[in-house]
């Protein structure tokens, strides 16, 4: 089973390319879940998928998704106390008969401070009912945080809020795919202003998950950028 998280980069892009980085989600591509930021899913997808979204707010017509070929049993909803988590949605998607996944997709909205790590730690306030003692539990959490571990490499230590948000993640037991299969950081954002290979999307599971996952790989071709300036990353996982 294949678990996709992308920004699509739906704000930046013609009509055109909007379609064409669709057909290669969904037949190049072709993720049993999908975990989407800065996207508007079209109509026709209603037709074939489980799909939640959430605009972001007015003022931007565009926002987060997850699409499942599996039953969507539910949305979670939490108790938010902090406007940018309206880029956070949480999902039971039933698998099989006796195997229920809890799927995170969040966005790290960037604040009008400039500041998404922000963001980061009201979201993962907000899921800590859900993070904390999930031992019986099934959770793949994704998104792009717009936060990156990478930016004490780069900044000094001058953005420690970035590194406490993995710390945390890490305190709930939850496992950083990429890091686990490429042992480092590798590339998901191509940012205009920036040569620096930046990551901030991320795909992150629990030990019940990780257990089953059999491959994890960032879609860094070339003709990505075609499409977005953010790289998939997915996991298989063996159910």
């Amino acid at each position: 089973m294949k678990i996709i998280t992308w920004n699509m980069d739906y704000w930046k892009r013609s009509s055109e390319q909007r379609e064409l980085g669709w057909n290669y989600l969904v037949d190049s591509i072709n993720p049993e879940i999908a975990l989407l930021q800065e996207v508007v899913p079209p109509e026709k997808h209603f037709e074939t998928h489980s799909i939640l979204y959430h605009e972001i707010d007015k003022k931007r017509k565009w926002g987060t998704s997850i699409i499942a070929k599996h039953k969507i049993v539910k949305e979670i909803y939490l108790n938010n106390t902090y406007p940018g988590s309206t880029g956070l949605i949480v999902a039971e998607i039933k698998i099989a008969d006796n195997f229920i996944l809890t799927v995170i997709n969040i966005y790290g909205l960037i604040d009008s401070d400039g500041y998404a790590s922000t963001t980061l730690h009201h979201i993962l306030s907000d899921l800590t009912p859900i993070l904390h003692n999930n031992k019986k539990q099934n959770i793949v959490l994704g998104g792009d945080f717009n936060v990156s571990e990478q930016f004490d490499l780069v900044y000094k230590d001058q953005y420690p809020s970035h590194k406490l948000v993995f710390q945390r993640l890490e305190d709930f037991g939850l496992i950083n795919c990429t890091k686990e299969i490429y042992k480092d950081h590798i590339q998901t954002h191509v940012h205009s202003r920036s040569t620096f290979e930046w990551q901030n999307d991320y795909i992150f599971v629990n030990k019940n998950v990780m257990e089953k996952v059999i491959d994890c790989k960032v879609v860094n071709n070339p003709e990505m950028l075609n499409f977005s300036d953010h790289y998939p990353v997915f996991i298989d996982v063996q159910i």
